[in-house]
């Protein structure tokens, strides 16, 4: 399965080649200086210009591309690709076992594992990007979690403090992994000590990185992000001509003359001009940005709650199949014209002058877009499949579904993208392929079995 998983990513590799895009520059910027052993500290750091790649971004990606430069010095960025591809293919055959032992037959748990491979998640495999890693940690570690064992629940752990490294989002997305943790697990004892480790490889990542910035710059951050992130989410609001800098210091003077018209473009040029004309260092800027945002919480509930709202896009809900947009992203992502097959503007008014083979392409995307959101309403409806069933399996598929509802709930507020969503992909196939009958009959037989296996090696 693992094998097959793979090749849909390896099929891309090899006809659109690696992909760069606009985050990539930073990610080798950071591995250079690691590589090189320039990473800038002190005030030095401060000094470097408002938004420092090094505090800006996680260290662990670049450690990574470091690492394979120096191993594999004229083929690093095939290693780096291969490396992510046979992560994301590790986690497909670990989507088909979770699959069968919640209780999906071999067919189900057959599709629930390879769908993901033709998805979006080929893309950012095939890419210079954190996700393709950070798809498979974080999606490895709650399909570990599934196993309701303690050595499962360290290694998730453990995957969880490597993502941290990655994405500093990621200890915010516990209140979706502790509860499976726990609900995954039988015995109390058993419970807390498999909520302990998985809990404790993001804190100590975090505190890690904290510790290690504490160091550097006086001051225990673990990124600079939130100078970009905290601007951009109250960007509708200002689009609307609310008052979110209406005050009469520097910052929300220069904020003012910059992003005041909601402009994502401008956030550059707040930074730069805050960091030269107020003398505002990178770590100042994301606490006063992240305290303007914490106030537009407070002064505007409801804009900033629809807000929220709307940056969640109906096309999420088709991304456990949505093969024709994939290729038209991988074809976008690698510098080449737009493609129309995936633009239904485009598409109807081509159809309108006749054009049979538009028809067909409508039809390939409106028919995949509406099986891929079948499967998000499948899966978004395991609560209520699961009323009456208490069994280990039945606890197990709805601590998957709080983490699937973790990921929108921490990037809504702020920003999403598709591939934040990555990890998720697979644990919504999991779940739509366990949805209905025989499924849940088989979850239990599945749970019978466990136990009478267990019972007869106990009594042997």
């Amino acid at each position: 399965m693992a094998l097959l998983g793979a090749l849909p990513a390896l099929a891309a590799l090899a006809v659109f080649g690696i992909l760069h895009t606009p985050d990539t520059p930073g990610y080798l910027t950071y591995a250079e200086q690691i590589r090189t052993g320039t990473v800038p500290n002190g005030a030095a750091l401060l000094a470097s210009g408002p938004s420092p790649v090094s505090l800006f971004r996680a260290p662990g990606y670049s450690l990574v591309l470091a690492a394979l430069q120096r191993v594999f010095p004229g083929a690093w960025q095939m290693a780096v690709v291969l490396l992510q591809i046979a992560a994301q293919a590790a986690v497909t055959g670990a989507a088909y076992r979770a699959a069968r032992a919640l209780g999906a037959g071999r067919e189900r748990a057959t599709v629930a594992a390879l769908l993901p491979a033709i998805g979006f998640g080929v893309v950012v495999q095939i890419a210079l990007l954190t996700d393709g890693l950070y798809a498979a940690l974080a999606t490895g570690a709650a399909l570990l979690l599934t196993r309701g064992r303690p050595g499962a629940a360290a290694l998730a752990g453990l995957a969880l403090g490597c993502a941290t490294l990655l994405r500093e989002a990621t200890p915010f997305l516990m209140i979706g992994y502790l509860p499976l943790a726990l609900l995954a697990t039988d015995g109390r004892g058993r419970r807390l000590l498999c909520g302990a480790l998985v809990l404790a490889g993001p804190a100590v990542a975090a505190g890690g990185l904290m510790a290690w910035n504490a160091a550097r710059i006086g001051r225990p951050v673990l990124t600079t992000s939130r100078q970009t992130v905290m601007v951009q989410a109250v960007l509708p609001l200002l689009k609307k001509h609310l008052p979110v800098y209406d005050g009469d210091d520097r910052f929300d003077r220069i904020a003012r003359e910059t992003v005041g018209s909601g402009e994502y473009s401008a956030i550059d040029t707040l930074h730069d001009r805050l960091f030269r004309e107020a003398g505002m260092s990178a770590p100042e800027i994301a606490d006063a940005a992240t305290r303007r945002y914490v106030a537009a919480w407070r002064r505007f509930p409801g804009a900033m709650l629809m807000a929220s709202l709307q940056n969640f896009r109906h096309e999420f809900l088709a991304m456990p199949f949505q093969p024709v947009d994939t290729v038209g992203a991988l074809m976008v992502y690698a510098g080449w014209p737009r493609p129309v097959f995936d633009r239904l503007n485009l598409l109807w008014s081509a159809l309108r002058h006749g054009s049979a083979v538009a028809g067909l392409e409508i039809a390939a995307d409106v028919l995949t877009r509406l099986l891929g959101t079948a499967i998000s309403l499948l899966a978004i409806a395991t609560p209520l499949l699961l009323r009456g069933q208490s069994d280990r399996a039945a606890r197990t598929r709805f601590g998957l579904w709080l983490v699937c509802c973790a990921f929108p709930a921490v990037y809504l507020p702020v920003h999403i993208e598709p591939r934040y969503l990555a990890p998720v992909v697979p644990l919504v196939c999991v779940l739509a392929a366990c949805a209905l009958p025989p499924g849940n009959r088989l979850a239990s037989a599945g749970v019978q079995q466990r136990i009478m296996h267990s019972r007869s090696g106990t009594m042997a």
